[in-house]
């Protein structure tokens, strides 16, 4: 008892417990305060006595429900009254040896916090895409004006490399802009629907697209899908996520080494696996204090890349309840083990 005792008092929240027939046997001081009442006053009397409202609510009969065995209550409720003005509790209400348990927490503060960042984010969505939204209509601006400027042969030969390396910056702020329309669209899109596909299907419709650069650098894809041949999933998701690791194995490897990415499927009582390994540079995973899936993040700044890749494959698994794992070594290729979920 005094182990019970000394959790009653320690906690925040209004914990009450009751008999079973919902007299009050004991209740910490966080629970006198809420209902205003002294220790001597609150003992021994009936719930309805200590919540003259709890009928009209409809409680009173849900906690009647869970001392004959049913599941435990939960709630959140909003109260208006003179005396605690408007405030919303979290109400939790479980079965005990002695009969009834009512947890009682003030969340008004947190949901005031919730709506706030709600807002805050709504409006720094907004903010990114007016951003992005007006810097296309300059930019398209300046690259006609580029364009007039080089056909018109108005560079003198002497300013011909400062004139390629302002083409090569707006060319950079057009990527950037492309790219945060990429994010954006992500972000804003609802789940498309899934169906049921054939992950050799998704491989091929991809090398399709990369069949150059897969020519060029004489890249080897093994591809194992006898484990989990389909899946049911988005076509477009699945298709996004193949392209941009395939893209990123190319990108990456190493030099003087042929290229090989090795693609195998799973099927765990938890669901559906797709891995994707290759032999290419590698990453020192310890050395970075960001998240490699951050938007931006790029691990390997010698080779040309935006950072993005990665940022968009992590959302697209997230948003379907999956999620990622890496294993990788410098020199020594990466693993992504991939969860997509059930089908």
């Amino acid at each position: 008892m005094t182990i019970l005792k000394d959790f009653l008092e320690n906690s925040p929240d209004s914990i009450a417990i009751y008999d079973k027939n919902l007299n009050l046997l004991e209740i910490n001081d966080s629970g006198l305060q809420l209902l205003k009442v002294t220790y001597k006053q609150a003992i021994g009397r009936n719930i309805k006595t200590l919540s003259p409202g709890i009928e009209r609510t409809g409680r009173l009969l849900k906690y009647k429900a869970v001392i004959g065995g049913g599941d435990t209550f939960m709630s959140e409720d909003v109260t208006q009254s003179k005396e605690l003005g408007k405030k919303q509790f979290s109400v939790r209400a479980f079965l005990t040896s002695e009969g009834l348990a009512v947890v009682t927490r003030d969340i008004t503060e947190l949901k005031k916090t919730e709506q706030q960042l709600l807002k805050t984010n709504q409006r720094l969505e907004e903010l990114a895409y007016i951003a992005v939204h007006d810097m296309k209509a300059p930019l398209t601006n300046l690259q006609s004006l580029i364009k007039l400027i080089s056909e018109s042969d108005g560079i003198k030969k002497e300013c011909k490399g400062l004139f390629d390396k302002v083409i090569t910056c707006i060319g950079s702020m057009d990527s950037t802009v492309q790219t945060l329309n990429t994010v954006i669209a992500i972000q804003e899109s609802h789940l498309p629907n899934s169906e049921y596909i054939k992950f050799r299907d998704v491989l091929n419709t991809v090398k399709d697209s990369l069949v150059t650069q897969i020519k060029e650098a004489k890249v080897k894809i093994r591809a194992d899908f006898s484990k989990a041949s389909d899946i049911y999933y988005p076509h477009l998701y699945l298709q996004s996520i193949l392209q941009n690791l395939i893209t990123n194995s190319i990108k990456y490897r190493q030099p003087n080494k042929v290229p090989l990415i090795e693609i195998k499927t799973l099927e765990k009582d938890d669901g559906y696996y797709l891995i994707i390994k290759d032999n290419g540079l590698g990453m020192d995973l310890d050395s970075s204090t960001d998240n490699i899936f951050r938007l931006f993040k790029r691990m390997h700044t010698h080779i040309e890349g935006s950072g993005v890749g990665l940022y968009i494959v992590n959302s697209l698994v997230e948003s379907h309840g999956g999620n990622i794992e890496v294993i990788s070594e410098i020199n020594k290729g990466t693993t992504f083990k991939i969860y997509l979920g059930y089908e």
